[in-house]
């Protein structure tokens, strides 16, 4: 090689490796100040064209289905095994490689330099490769696995959609009802200092009546705070900023609780519940497992076809073509293939024990879930009923302490026991409606919008 060729070589190496420098070069401060700045920007745009109206249960559940980065990580994931099942398939197909080369020497520099080339291409293709089948099965199957559980990943952020905004309404009606508690407590507070100026009541009543009003005002400053951070989980499930305002229609769709007795519900979960179709994919997988490690036992049988090229003037032949049968077959190799194969088996009958599993939790989730819808259900009904007998008694109470038959301290005792009474009945409202929606999902049964899985065989 000339000298003036080997200082362009190390010219080109320098510039590339200053190059590379100058691309691997990382500020960590200008980096995050750059990604919250583009991050930020995102979600104020998403937040512009989501939150401009009031939201109902069903606009929440679409924008979390679209923007909730547990359901893209699921389908991030489907896409990995679907690319997999494609490589997967590859092992049917030939493969062909090729190389090329160039060469120049000069053993003396008085001698003109001598240059040659070549070049190659070998193609094969297996005939008898049992494995390939069977790696081919598991990778299909393990796709529709992960079809199944981006499914179920969505059913449970409908879900959890649900809880946030029903508990975020839950908590506008504590506020709303705090508030118009505080404003009667500090009226009536008021009245009652009135007297105590008067001195028809005593001092301490009248502090009684003061310190119920300060605990109102208190109660209803955590459940503003509370509220705040309720808004921002709902905001979260959606991928949307935790700081920015949202406004709630309070629109749900009807929910009924599915007809028949718990043996029945029990029974409509086994068939369709989502987590028993990927454990039965699972199992098939680890056949397909336990298959492909017996197929080490046998030979594999290819054809290949391999040519070659030379520009080289003292090879006797320019160009020569090579075609033939290959077979290849392991004799021995320490019992490593005997020890794969008894573990895949033993791998087969964990998954299977697996599947038993999740086979009871489904029953026992479905039994809690139906147990639990009852419950809501009748705490709902009873707490309503607790509401209406404390707003009598307080009335009553309300009534004599102004004609002087009981002491006041009473009618205060009354009146924040209707209080508490009022903001359980607000906050059981809604959990009959959760309650069935968390039933829905232990059975399966929970609707996905635009969710079509393909159970591809």
């Amino acid at each position: 090689m000339s000298i003036r060729r080997l200082h362009f070589f190390k010219a080109l190496l320098l510039a590339a490796a200053l190059l590379a420098s100058g691309c691997a070069r990382f500020e960590p401060a200008r980096a995050r100040r750059e990604h919250t700045d583009a991050f930020l920007s995102n979600l104020v745009h998403l937040a512009e064209a989501e939150l401009n109206r009031p939201l109902a249960l069903d606009d929440c559940i679409r924008i979390a289905m679209t923007n909730n980065y547990a359901a893209r990580k699921a389908d991030l994931n489907r896409e990995l095994y679907r690319i997999g099942r494609q490589v997967a398939f590859t092992a049917f197909l030939p493969n062909v490689a090729a190389s090329a080369g160039y060469n120049s020497y000069a053993k003396d520099p008085q001698v003109t330099e001598r240059r040659f080339s070549t070049a190659g291409m070998e193609i094969s293709l297996p005939i008898f490769m049992p494995s390939s089948w069977f790696l081919y099965a598991a990778a299909r199957h393990g796709y529709a696995s992960a079809e199944l559980s981006a499914s179920y990943v969505r059913q449970g952020i409908v879900l959890q959609t649900t809880e946030n905004y029903f508990n975020l309404l839950v908590q506008h009606d504590t506020v709303a009802a705090l508030e118009s508690q505080v404003a009667a407590a500090r009226e009536l507070a008021d009245r009652v200092l009135g007297l105590a100026g008067e001195g028809l009541v005593t001092g301490w009543e009248a502090d009684q009546s003061a310190f119920a009003a300060e605990s109102r005002q208190a109660e209803l400053e955590r459940a503003r705070r509370q509220l705040a951070v309720l808004r921002s989980e709902l905001l979260r499930g959606m991928g949307l900023s935790p700081l920015a305002p949202v406004d709630l229609s309070g629109k749900a769709p009807d929910l009924f609780r599915p007809d028949g007795e718990i043996e029945d519900l029990v029974l409509k979960a086994l068939e369709i519940h989502p987590l028993l179709s990927i454990a039965d994919r699972q199992v098939v997988i680890q056949n397909h497992q336990v298959r492909q490690a017996f197929c080490n036992f046998l030979p594999t049988i290819s054809l290949f076809s391999s040519g070659s090229w030379t520009g080289n003037d003292l090879a006797a032949h320019s160009v020569n073509w090579v075609s033939g049968l290959k077979g290849v077959w392991t004799l021995f190799d320490g019992l490593a293939n005997v020890a794969r194969y008894r573990a895949a088996r033993v791998e087969r009958q964990q998954t299977t024990l697996e599947r038993e599993s999740t086979f009871l939790s489904v029953m026992v989730q479905v039994v809690a879930a139906e147990a639990a819808a009852r419950d809501a259900a009748e705490a709902a009904r009873l707490r309503q009923r607790a509401y209406d007998v404390a707003a009598a008694k307080s009335a009553d109470y309300d009534a004599r302490a102004r004609e002087g038959l009981i002491p006041l301290s009473d009618a205060l005792d009354a009146r924040a026991d209707v209080d508490l009474a009022q903001v359980e009945m607000v906050r059981s409202r809604y959990q009959e409606y959760l309650a069935l929606a968390n039933l829905e999902l232990a059975m399966g049964l929970t609707l996905v919008p635009n969710d079509s899985p393909d159970e591809r065989e």
